[in-house]
């Protein structure tokens, strides 16, 4: 990821696709067996729209991890501007090498997972669940059994391995997991949630690096990305996964 990519997503609101209504109705699935006053990490959180929208939904202690400062900046501003800056808090990491010496109710990530894959995120997030715990997040699924071959070479030559949802439930059963729920985020969740604040922000930084080719590629690819999804969106598609910890998970 080159500077042009992170000048991208550091000027949208959401660095993944999501809306507020479907993070609202994930936590509220689990609402009633969480603790009055949670202990949340999201991992992965960028700019945080979900975070303070958990904040909102609860009086938990967020702890907010991602490895771009700039995001981690915006979040706290937008903490701060919110009045929940007392319960947000964010941590500069990488995903890959947190420490955390307590455990969570519960983990929280959108759109983040596949960095590591679905599979290693099960893994590893684990051992920072309490027994019991929740952890909701979302990655891309296969929606249906066709694919087309476009979509395929396309997800190929990304080195993203797509799973059917069954497969991913089936994954996070053999890793002590129970599947609570799961769901479809909405088209308007890429579109009017991610695209169009993205196709806005291209437009503009087209003319500020005119004539710079690999910013040109990189905006490039990022809109043959929306189009892919718009031309393939009843084939593949982000879920969310509402998982809980059974008790004697390790």
């Amino acid at each position: 990821m080159n500077t042009y990519f992170y000048e991208v997503f550091e000027n949208i609101p959401r660095q993944g696709p999501g809306n507020n209504s479907s993070s609202r109705g994930a936590f509220q699935r689990i609402e009633k067996d969480l603790p009055a006053q949670p202990e949340i990490l999201d991992i992965g959180c960028g700019k945080g729209v979900q975070t303070i929208q958990l904040a909102k939904l609860s009086e938990a202690n967020i702890t907010a991890v991602d490895n771009h400062r700039v995001f981690l900046d915006a979040l706290k501003v937008a903490a701060v501007k919110a009045g929940y800056d007392n319960r947000i808090h964010p941590v500069n990491s990488d995903m890959t090498k947190m420490n955390f010496q307590t455990l969570f109710d519960l983990i929280w990530s959108e759109g983040a997972v596949f960095i590591i894959g679905i599979k290693e995120g099960l893994k590893q997030w684990k051992k920072y669940l309490k027994p019991c715990g929740f952890m909701v997040l979302t990655d891309l699924f296969w929606l249906t059994d066709t694919r087309p071959d476009e979509l395929t070479r396309y997800l190929e030559e990304k080195c993203l391995y797509v799973l059917t949802v069954d497969e991913a439930i089936r994954e996070a059963e053999t890793q002590g997991y129970l599947c609570i729920d799961h769901f479809t985020l909405p088209l308007e969740g890429w579109t009017t949630e991610y695209f169009h604040p993205q196709k806005k922000v291209i437009r503009q930084l087209r003319k500020k690096y005119a004539g710079n080719k690999e910013a040109m590629d990189t905006f490039d690819a990022l809109e043959y990305e929306n189009k892919m999804f718009l031309k393939y969106h009843d084939y593949f598609g982000y879920e969310f996964l509402i998982l809980r910890k059974h008790n004697q998970s390790q």
